[in-house]
């Protein structure tokens, strides 16, 4: 695959300006709420339409203004769940699926719906409505209709963050995928714990423009960038599923990922509910042992993955089941 993308677009006082070429290989998306993530990846998908400029994708032209060319987004061989996609409120989930595989070409089919509908847990849902759809059951299907086209890039406006407890099964899936078909992922989310699961490369926009493209452990270095970014507080968000409250302890019980969590305690959240739970990686404290006799509560295992360094210390990416970024000192170190 190798992506072309050069164009501009005002959309009221934000112009986004974009440069951008991109071969095999899957990539982030980062900035600070309003950069233009959502903007990059609705010209490429083609629900927003650029001024001027040319995108093209394996040497087939999807805009071009000078020759006159719009692709509309049906006919893109790009797959996309974006912000504010919709579904037709009427059509049953079952329809609009297999309405998206009968609209492939037969040569390119590599995804059946039945698999998708085992793999996404939307078996329930295929009778439904697709107006009656949670937020999570709409993301799951979105997903669902963009891999039926077979596409030869999947473009991701951060669906996991609204799956709740399905994100942690989702995005094994969506790395198998990655893999087996080969298929190269844009993933924008404002949680980098997300972004390095698919990929170790990101593009950071700024008032849109791409201000730099790299390994997201180099870019990590760069103090000014990371301004850029906004990561200069990093958090690490992750789904978790209320288990208990126990008050006389004053804590709320939950799991993630297989592990056992001790929260704060939350009695106005319902048992058997989903909630995302933020850890800032500076609130994170690393141990080679387990240890006894301590009030911090959570200890979890996990392996170091890589050393980040930065101007004030070192972030340390750890594999808990899900990643983890956790900021030490080089004292520390």
């Amino acid at each position: 695959m190798l992506l072309e993308m050069n164009v501009t677009l005002r959309r009221g006082n934000f112009r986004l300006t974009t440069d951008l070429s991109v071969q095999d290989e899957s990539m982030g998306l980062i900035g600070r709420s309003g950069a233009g993530k959502s903007t990059v990846l609705g010209l490429l998908a083609g629900t927003l339409m650029p001024e001027s400029g040319r995108i093209a994708l394996d040497g087939k032209i999807l805009f071009d203004n000078g020759k006159g060319i719009i692709v509309p987004r049906e006919q893109r061989p790009i797959g996309s769940v974006l912000q504010y996609d919709q579904l037709p409120s009427g059509e049953t989930v079952q329809d609009g699926l297999f309405a998206s595989y009968e609209r492939t070409l037969k040569q390119r089919r590599t995804l059946k719906p039945d698999r998708l509908i085992e793999f996404l847990d939307i078996g329930p849902l295929l009778t439904q409505p697709m107006g009656h759809l949670s937020t999570c059951e709409r993301q799951r299907v979105l997903l669902a209709k963009a891999l039926l086209k077979s596409p030869k890039l999947l473009l991701l406006d951060d669906p996991l963050a609204t799956m709740g407890h399905f994100a942690h099964s989702v995005a094994p899936l969506l790395k198998r995928v990655q893999s087996e078909l080969d298929l190269p992922l844009f993933y924008a989310s404002h949680t980098l714990g997300n972004i390095v699961e698919f990929s170790d490369k990101a593009a950071v926009l700024d008032e849109g423009r791409i201000v730099r493209i790299g390994l997201i452990n180099d870019l990590l270095q760069d103090p000014d960038l990371i301004q850029k970014i906004g990561l200069s507080q990093i958090e690490n968000r992750m789904p978790a599923l209320i288990v208990s409250h126990n008050t006389d302890n004053g804590c709320t019980l939950a799991q993630s990922y297989g592990i056992e969590l001790v929260l704060p305690l939350r009695c106005d959240l319902p048992l058997g509910s989903w909630v995302t739970v933020g850890i800032p990686a500076n609130d994170i404290a690393l141990s080679r042992n387990y240890i006894y006799g301590i009030s911090i509560q959570n200890q979890i295992n996990g392996e170091i993955c890589a050393l980040i360094p930065r101007e004030t210390g070192v972030l340390v990416q750890i594999d808990c089941g899900n990643v983890w970024l956790a900021g030490v000192t080089l004292k520390a170190l």
